[in-house]
């Protein structure tokens, strides 16, 4: 049997509580993101590993700062945010995630994966992650180079019940993710379903693959 000082050198302790002090990530802020697949009756049990594997990050280093953890409407995704200095903050955090006992928490509920390095390249209106707000967030991963992206932003914001909204481009310019705060779900749906958004970024497909419902559950500031 272990000594409980030794269980305090093996293990980071984690307050699992959800909550959290509201968050932002201001633009040109270096962010690794993952997206997490996970069974809905495994939920809470990723989002566990994956405040624990954040924590243990700002542990170790003062590289990894500002983080939000998102739980997706459906019980089907976990989304990670966490904002870092820049590539070799990126690999010192990807090499970390990959430790064995790491590695071993985390593929016990994931069903996928994909972590990756994003900047925000645009940020407006109140784009704060807040977990005690009632407004709805979502989150939408598109196969789209951020450059193409600037011109929806406006867009966005004059859609009825916009609040927020914050871009995000892949660090090989592919892809772009997209979080969104709208007073209420409802009238992102409405926005989501329109002419000037389908048209930017596609229709979402009848798997809703590319965009969840989404709220956030714990910060780290």
């Amino acid at each position: 049997m272990t000594r409980p000082h030794e269980d305090l050198e093996r293990h980071t302790p984690t307050d699992h509580r959800p909550g959290g002090v509201p968050v932002d990530f201001a633009p040109g802020a270096w962010c690794a993101v993952d997206v997490v697949h996970v069974k809905a009756n495994r939920v809470d049990a990723g989002i566990s590993a994956y405040e624990t594997l954040i924590e243990k990050s700002r542990t170790a280093s003062p590289h990894a700062r500002t983080a939000v953890v998102f739980r997706s409407v459906n019980d089907r995704r976990v989304i990670v945010l966490v904002a870092i200095d820049g590539h070799v903050a990126f690999r010192h955090l990807q090499t970390a995630w990959d430790d064995h006992h790491l590695n071993a928490d985390r593929h016990a509920v994931a069903e996928s994966t994909t972590l990756a390095l994003y900047r925000v390249i645009a940020s407006t209106g109140a784009a704060s992650f807040d977990p005690e707000t009632h407004d709805a967030y979502a989150f939408e991963r598109v196969a789209r180079a951020p450059d193409r992206l600037h011109a929806l932003v406006p867009v966005i914001a004059a859609a009825p019940g916009f609040r927020g909204v914050v871009v995000f481009g892949s660090d090989d310019a592919s892809t772009s993710a997209i979080v969104y705060r709208f007073a209420h779900a409802a009238e992102f749906d409405a926005f989501r379903a329109s002419a000037a958004a389908r048209q930017s970024l596609g229709a979402t497909g009848e798997s809703g693959e590319s965009v969840a419902a989404v709220h956030p559950v714990r910060t780290f500031g």
